[in-house]
């Protein structure tokens, strides 16, 4: 082939091939891209991926998760953010940009153990923790109430709102005696007997009466039979001249 019919030819095929490049750029690409209609962009925040998925797929868009950020009350996976924003109006075939949750943001869990409850409650509130159950134990020896296990323990990585268990010790109940007939009896006696039992006396009021020697217990409070704790305050009343 003679070298002038071989650049006609090498000439040729450029120029088919440039309009064939045009007819794609200018004809075929349009066809397709604007075949997909023009559609409202639905609400996905606060919805599921799956459930997102869903209900775009009918409207030929699809959705693509860019990265996941902390939420203090969305749960993990939920939709928080998207775009196009909600109500743009979109062509099918769209990619639709989301920034899902990953939940609350955890933290170490602080050490409860020997504080009294209002302090547990106050920590817990500050660090944005929730009491939950509390279960009470009475222990010799102890004077007030205090935290004594909590669940999860300290150090422990839990998220922002959730609900910390705890078991708080109190004092042990007093010992009940039943209160002792004390009526007709000389008050030095009945000194001996408050202080053996660890009551406590109150100042003894007297009554004029001819009917008894002086000191000789007339009435009482509580009343004979009546179950009372240690350190109850006892009233008497005791006869004089």
């Amino acid at each position: 082939m003679k070298l002038w019919k071989f650049l006609l030819l090498m000439a040729g095929l450029v120029v088919l091939g440039g309009v064939t490049l045009l007819g794609i750029n200018f004809i075929l690409l349009p066809s397709i891209i604007h075949h997909n209609k023009i559609v409202t962009m639905p609400d996905v925040r606060g919805m599921s991926r799956q459930g997102a998925e869903l209900q775009l797929r009918d409207l030929r868009l699809e959705i693509e998760v860019l990265r996941s950020r902390s939420h203090p009350t969305i749960p993990i996976g939920m939709i928080l953010d998207q775009t196009p924003l909600p109500e743009a109006r979109v062509r099918g075939g769209r990619l639709v940009k989301v920034i899902t949750s990953s939940g609350p943001p955890a933290g170490a869990l602080p050490r409860l153990t020997g504080l009294s409850l209002r302090q547990a409650e106050i920590t817990l509130q500050r660090e944005n923790y929730r009491m939950g159950r509390v279960l009470r134990i009475r222990r010799p020896g102890v004077t007030e109430q205090v935290v004594a296990f909590q669940s999860p323990g300290a150090g422990t990585d839990l998220y922002k709102g959730a609900t910390v268990d705890l078991v708080v010790a109190e004092p042990a109940a007093a010992e009940l005696m039943r209160m002792p007939e004390l009526r007709g009896v000389p008050l030095y006696r009945v000194r001996q007997v408050v202080a053996s039992a660890g009551f406590i006396l109150a100042p003894v009021t007297y009554r004029r009466t001819s009917q008894f020697p002086p000191n000789i217990i007339l009435s009482q409070h509580p009343e004979v039979g009546v179950r009372i704790p240690k350190g109850e305050l006892l009233e008497l009343v005791a006869s004089s001249r």
